[in-house]
């Protein structure tokens, strides 16, 4: 049984208290199971001011390269976030910071834009050290955004801070939690205008994962693939691709072959045997790594991490 299907997390609200923390994570890559955290920071807002802050870069576990040079992160991620095999050389392990961190949070509400990724890395990372399992209740910003602003085509943060003049260097997590703050407040007003209560929102629909019927009326435009362009590469171990691409039809997504300029997410299942897989990635990981890199709105998920997104965000 995998982490995901265990998680016994707090919940997803979209009410905001007075007193909460905006948290953001960069990591390695987007799937807790092999993926590192490598920055943490949190700001602690009470009555829409700033109390208080942590910030703590992390040292994952170093690997080499074909030429036998240790390194820390890969250039990928430097390239993605900016953060280099220097800034991580001192830095302290997650095990090191895992304690202070526990405490910083103590059950308040976490807002974070997409935060259910930060949750999940932080859920396995505390649970692996600690034994003890993040149970805070969260709130996404990404989710709000699709709720008050439905007409945009995107929601990621960068699409967030141009519409709301947010002048920052996104890819860090200091930068990333002060836009979100930011954000915030800017969908709580227009929440406010367009007479959204937000307290009040459910979803349509309760997705049965078990029995889907194709049913449109299981759409709902508030989930992160509403109106998405996914892809599937590797063999699934949970669905037959079929239906799992049904998951994303009932949704409100769209399934595509191939990775194009199109595409929104990569889900990754299983190369065991295949042997036209070269390195462990296929020809669809290697063009949407291509793609992110020039800037593609193009996210790559582990078959683990899209379930446990269609069973979180519902």
């Amino acid at each position: 049984m995998s982490k995901a299907s265990t998680r016994q997390k707090g919940h997803s609200i979209l009410s905001v208290p007075d007193r909460y923390i905006v948290l953001d994570l960069e990591t390695t890559g987007l799937d807790p199971r092999w993926d590192e955290i490598i920055e943490v920071s949190c700001l602690k807002i009470v009555n829409g001011k700033q109390a208080d802050s942590f910030h703590s870069y992390i040292q994952p576990q170093p690997f080499c390269d074909d030429d036998g040079q240790q390194h820390f992160v890969d250039t990928f991620i430097t390239a993605l976030t900016g953060i280099t095999d220097d800034i991580l050389k001192d830095a302290p392990c997650f095990e090191s910071v895992a304690p202070e961190l526990f405490r910083y949070l103590d059950g308040a509400v976490i807002v974070g834009h997409n935060v259910n990724f930060d949750i999940n890395f932080l859920y396995d990372n505390f649970m692996s050290i600690l034994q003890q399992p993040l149970q805070n209740d969260f709130v996404d910003t990404m989710r709000i955004a699709r709720i008050v602003m439905p007409e945009l085509p995107h929601h990621r943060l960068k699409d967030l801070c141009k519409i709301f003049s947010i002048d920052t260097n996104l890819h860090r997590a200091t930068n990333d939690c002060m836009a979100t703050q930011e954000i915030l407040a800017n969908l709580q007003k227009i929440a406010n205008e367009k007479g959204i209560d937000l307290a009040a929102y459910r979803p349509h629909h309760d997705v049965n994962l078990s029995a889907l019927t194709g049913d449109a009326n299981l759409n709902d435009p508030s989930h992160p693939l509403y109106g998405k362009n996914v892809v599937f590469t590797g063999k699934l171990q949970r669905f037959l691709r079929k239906d799992a691409a049904q998951i994303v039809c009932n949704i409100g997504g769209h399934c595509e072959n191939n990775v194009t300029k199109k595409t929104n997410f990569l889900v990754i299942g299983s190369f065991d045997g295949n042997p036209l897989v070269k390195g462990g990635k296929s020809s669809k990981m290697k063009k949407a790594k291509e793609l992110i890199l020039s800037g593609q709105d193009l996210q790559v998920l582990s078959e683990t991490v899209f379930y446990d997104m269609v069973n979180d965000c519902l």
